[in-house]
């Protein structure tokens, strides 16, 4: 029986996370590994329940040991776990996992993760000596976390793509909508950005892509008189244009053609700027006059995923042909 144990910011409701979390799985599943310890927010274990799946609770150490010792291979599916930014103890959370499981002497596969902001010197520290170890296995989401990685040192690291493109095969048909989905987590002036996408026949909506998000999307929504989407997925999948604070919500729109406006956000531009070198969409600033300018350029654009997709394809294949080696060398 092959057992994996995998690990991410899962079980917190943020869209983004949840498809990175189903991608693994899949990917895990089609690896053929028969048992996986899932780890999740401790109130999601007991409601989850899928086959092959043994839900964890994440800060519970010794269910987190038990499943590392029982494992072949310990396996961090997607996301940018190893920064700093949002806190130094979140990433020395993951960082012990990684440590541990090296400690049991089990492969460990970071899988389409990306690096940094790492602003601290211990977090610096801590993240070039896990990528040295002969026993982890780093696949880069974009070419800057490669390249870091490379120079840091590491001893197997590639590059890859977002896990999240895999769900392409899974989206549902969403006909299209003269809609601007507004995928925001902080407040922002809206009058010019509402007035914009009116001159272009455009309606405006809120799409909260995590819980986290809601409160400032309330707010805006009783400011402005806007509507907040209950189906955040769908709510992109339909929308013609898509303003995002979140990577993910920029991803979903471009995987169905859509164009994006991404928000201050270095991990979209280190990501899509390897697939669309001259995008428009970039804010470097949340600036209501730079996002309604932004809005005005790509109003009758349409992006192509193909090269994405052909990306995901090839690391999908690289990982299953990885992942038996290491469960043939762990049980040799």
């Amino acid at each position: 029986m092959k057992r994996a144990m995998l690990f991410g910011y899962y079980g917190y409701d943020n869209l983004g996370d949840e498809l990175l979390c189903e991608e693994s799985i899949r990917l895990l599943k089609e690896a053929r590994f028969d048992r996986i310890y899932l780890l999740l927010k401790r109130d999601k274990v007991r409601d989850f329940s899928q086959p092959q799946i043994v839900p964890i609770d994440r800060f519970n150490p010794f269910k987190i040991l038990m499943a590392i010792a029982k494992s072949d291979v310990i396996v961090c599916g997607g996301g940018g776990i190893l920064q700093d930014q949002t806190s130094v103890k979140s990433l020395l959370y993951y960082a012990s996992i990684v440590l541990t499981s090296l400690m049991f002497r089990k492969p460990v596969l970071l899988l389409a993760n990306s690096l940094g902001p790492l602003k601290h010197k211990l977090s610096k520290c801590v993240v070039r000596f896990l990528l040295s170890k002969k026993n982890v296995f780093f696949i880069a989401r974009d070419e800057v976390s490669y390249r870091y990685a490379r120079i840091v040192g590491a001893k197997n690291a590639s590059l890859g793509t977002d896990l999240a493109i895999g769900a392409i095969e899974r989206l549902p048909n969403c006909e299209k909508q003269k809609k601007i989905s507004l995928c925001l987590k902080s407040e922002l002036k809206l009058d010019i950005v509402i007035e914009t996408a009116k001159l272009y026949g455009f309606e405006t909506i809120l799409v909260p892509l995590s819980p986290q998000d809601r409160p400032a999307c309330e707010k805006m929504a009783r400011k402005y008189g806007l509507s907040i989407s209950n189906e955040s997925m769908k709510e992109i999948l339909r929308s013609s244009l898509v303003v995002s604070q979140r990577f993910h919500g920029c991803l979903l729109a471009c995987l169905v053609g859509s164009p994006f406006v991404s928000l201050n956000s270095s991990k979209s531009r280190r990501f899509f700027e390897r697939y669309f070198p001259k995008y428009e969409g970039f804010c470097a600033k949340e600036d209501p006059t730079q996002i309604a300018l932004a809005i005005a350029k790509l109003s009758n654009s349409r992006l192509e995923s193909g090269r994405m997709i052909e990306d995901f394809k090839k690391m999908r294949d690289d990982v299953i042909a990885l992942l038996k080696t290491l469960t043939k060398r762990k049980r040799g």
